[in-house]
């Protein structure tokens, strides 16, 4: 199985940086919160992805970039 190519340039955040979730329509809006990079994700239709932690009560998930904002 070929390992996918992440081209680093394209994702606006980096692993380890905190991000403020702003979750999208239908999404539970009690899930917005201050999270971490924790894995850059390959583009789905165009939109970087990431895999991010909560800081608080450590739940992960994975958003896209237009998601996420700076603390």
């Amino acid at each position: 199985m070929a390992a996918r190519n992440i081209r680093i340039s394209e994702h606006r955040f980096h692993i380890g940086q905190s991000v403020q979730f702003f979750p999208g329509p239908g999404i539970d809006h009690r899930s917005r919160g201050q999270y971490t990079i924790v894995l850059l994700r390959p583009l789905d239709g165009g939109a970087p992805q990431y895999r991010v932690k909560h800081k608080v009560d450590g739940h992960e998930r994975i958003v896209c970039e237009n998601e996420l904002g700076s603390p």
